[in-house]
């Protein structure tokens, strides 16, 4: 009879945790641990059922917040259902993409409300979600693969909406695969094999014109940069780190290079912590892209 009572007792306090933990107000917390991941196709290089490796790894991490890109085959269903897997009561799918694996759609989920959601897909080619969590305003996106002159006419559509919005001195958040090169990493890139790369991939695959006058361009982060964002990643770490190629090789260049960003407006710049691209043995095996992770004071 008492183990019976222990065994109840811990559930109800398991159910009372749970429950509390779910309404738990986003003003509580003192510090935010914010991840973006492209995880190559619907996390595909997981066949778990239910993708309960990235779950496992997930819960280690233990985020508030989480930009996925390259979420296919996901419904607004599995995607709730997946999240909550990892403590994650809330989740926005940009569109949904059961059958077609030429989506590539973004999402977010988060520990606390995700509310104020705009979808925009109209002149982007992955399209990009518009969210707030508490008084952070997101901006998850992935950007054209194909074509630098698309990749500019996007940030500038993205850089726009925020100047234009009813909040532009606010709380922003850019989190995502942008498929592009920061002016800050052009000495390493001067000193590598990218370039000879690209030219090598343009000739196998004529769609492709990710460069202008056959030289890398840094046009679309240099517009972020002129527009006031600031790159997270260089605000922690002055060195090079890429976020591509992983140890699974699947379309990335086969120098190492730097796609996936996090980028914060003036107002956050002080509120950084830390910025780590995370590189373990399941990101090394499990995407392309390795995640980059952002943890700030919740001013």
């Amino acid at each position: 009879m008492i183990n019976i009572k222990l065994k109840f007792a811990a559930i109800i306090g398991a159910i009372i945790l749970s429950s509390s933990a779910a309404f738990a107000s986003i003003e509580e917390a003192k510090e935010l641990k914010i991840i973006s991941y492209n995880v190559y196709n619907g996390m595909k290089l997981d066949e778990s059922k239910g993708k309960q490796k990235f779950i496992d790894w997930v819960k280690m991490q233990n985020a508030d917040i989480i930009a996925w890109q390259e979420m296919n085959f996901f419904t607004r269903e599995k995607l709730e259902k997946f999240a909550a897997s990892y403590g994650h009561n809330y989740a926005v799918l940009l569109k949904e993409s059961p059958n077609d694996p030429a989506v590539f759609p973004v999402a977010i989920t988060s520990k606390y409300p995700i509310v104020n959601v705009n979808k925009v897909v109209d002149n982007l080619w992955h399209g990009a979600l518009y969210a707030d969590v508490g008084n952070y305003h997101f901006v998850i996106t992935h950007m054209n693969p194909f074509w630098t002159s698309k990749r500019i006419d996007e940030i500038n559509l993205i850089i726009d909406s925020i100047k234009y919005s009813s909040d532009p001195k606010g709380n922003w958040i850019i989190a995502g695969d942008l498929n592009s090169f920061s002016p800050a990493d052009k000495i390493e890139y001067d000193n590598s094999h990218l370039l000879e790369d690209i030219k090598e991939k343009q000739k196998k695959r004529p769609i492709l014109d990710n460069l202008v006058n056959g030289q890398l361009s840094y046009t679309v982060q240099q517009n972020l940069l002129d527009a006031g964002f600031i790159d997270a990643l260089k605000l922690k770490n002055k060195s090079f780190i890429s976020t591509a190629p992983t140890k699974v090789f699947y379309d990335q260049a086969s120098t190492p290079l730097r796609y996936d960003y996090i980028y914060i407006s003036e107002k956050l710049k002080n509120n950084v912590i830390d910025v780590n691209v995370l590189k373990d043995e399941f990101t090394d095996t499990y995407s392309d892209h390795y995640p980059v992770q952002m943890t700030i004071f919740n001013k």
